[in-house]
């Protein structure tokens, strides 16, 4: 998007610009492979913008004040827009920076920017911005992805992207689906949405994803992957939108002494909490304890003393509440966890929303907690 030519006007109720770019085939590379690469980095987690601008004495220019908000026509998100800046060179950083300098005059901004270094959040999520035209900017969060100049920092922009989109999924109750073909889901391009919903005219991210090889449809599989990594319940719905409206009732999906056997999933999950095995009368193995974030293929589930099991191997079962896990209402809002028991840099989580944990409560440092991904963590008595 080339925000800095464009007109107040257009800015308003065109939306961000960004050009078509021609694909080069000989940098292009299976995006497969670019997914492939994504997965072998970590996230670098999120920079909030106010609080970054105060370690250098900048003074933080808030998009929404001044009667400025923006609400959400449902009363949260709909999903997520994906932007490309096309601006060859210019970091999260610089156009963060540029952006919290200039956006009165350009009026456009946008939710965060993300590189292959960093993802910086200029404002929170839980208004609107203006980024692509007026039928979309009450309905979705959006993101700006910087432009790199080499495969593997691609890789790693994408990558921190997809994170970051999955996290957000997972804050507004939202399910992952791909809108780029339909028109409807929750993972959106700004092509998308000029295609579907009109109000502007842009087609990023595609010509810049084409420069590498890359798709929507590769990014949605990336974001998927997150997402069901995170903990996702991948069989729930949207809530209406009521932000502090409950959404489940919190009652476990395989409840003790029911036979839901039928429901359970199979093929291939990853185990979302320490586990033990036990064999088919329900006596704990010798095999020893399988750590969370170990993938293992399900081939089929029992019921055991009342207790559903998933089999894993040969007479080898794990308890279902270890991959299924169980939905909790939170009773306040709520910070996350690391394996260490350290705040990590998320968002909190609101209030009367649901959240799936896994498995029992776990103690770290003394205290209390339940798993929401392998990694991640929420203090037991923040759920009702």
């Amino acid at each position: 998007m080339k925000l800095k030519k464009l007109i107040t006007t257009i800015a308003i109720g065109v939306g961000l610009v960004a050009p078509i770019y021609q694909t080069n085939q000989s940098q292009a590379v299976e995006a497969a492979s670019i997914n492939s690469i994504a997965k072998q980095n970590s996230y670098v987690g999120v920079t909030f913008l106010n609080k970054m601008l105060q370690t250098q004495n900048i003074q933080y220019n808030k998009f929404y004040a001044n009667g400025n908000k923006i609400y959400y026509r449902k009363g949260k998100p709909e999903g997520i827009v994906i932007h490309e800046t096309a601006t060859p060179g210019a970091s999260a950083y610089n156009e963060a920076i540029y952006f919290n300098r200039e956006w009165m005059n350009m009026y456009s901004y946008v939710h965060a920017f993300v590189d292959s270094q960093q993802v910086i959040q200029m404002m929170t999520p839980n208004y609107g911005v203006w980024g692509a035209g007026a039928n979309a900017n009450n309905r979705f969060i959006q993101i700006e992805l910087c432009q790199e100049n080499t495969r593997d920092n691609f890789a790693k922009s994408v990558n921190n992207d997809a994170i970051y989109a999955a996290k957000l999924l997972h804050r507004y109750n939202l399910v992952p689906s791909n809108a780029c073909n339909t028109g409807s889901g929750t993972i959106w391009s700004h092509h998308a949405v000029s295609r579907f919903l009109g109000g502007t005219n842009h087609t990023d991210p595609d010509g810049y994803f084409n420069k590498w090889g890359y798709s929507m449809d590769q990014f949605y599989s990336l974001v998927k992957y997150y997402y069901d990594l995170q903990g996702a319940d991948t069989g729930a719905k949207p809530d209406s939108g009521n932000n502090n409206s409950a959404t489940d009732t919190g009652q476990s999906d395989v409840g003790a002494g029911k036979d839901t056997t039928s429901k359970l999933p199979t093929g291939n999950k990853t185990l979302m909490h320490d586990a033990y095995t036990y064999d088919a009368t329900g006596q704990r193995t010798n095999s020893g304890l399988k750590t969370a974030g170990t993938t293992v293929t399900v081939t089929a589930a029992k019921l055991i003393s009342g207790k559903q099991y998933l089999q894993i191997g040969d007479n080898e079962y794990i308890v279902a509440s270890n991959i299924v896990g169980k939905k909790r209402i939170l009773t306040r809002n709520a910070y996350t966890y690391d394996t260490a028991g350290r705040r990590t840099t998320d968002p909190k989580l609101l209030r009367n929303h649901s959240i799936r944990t896994y498995g029992g409560q776990v103690i770290i440092a003394g205290k209390r907690y339940y798993a929401i991904s392998p990694t991640q963590f929420v203090k037991a008595v923040n759920f009702r």
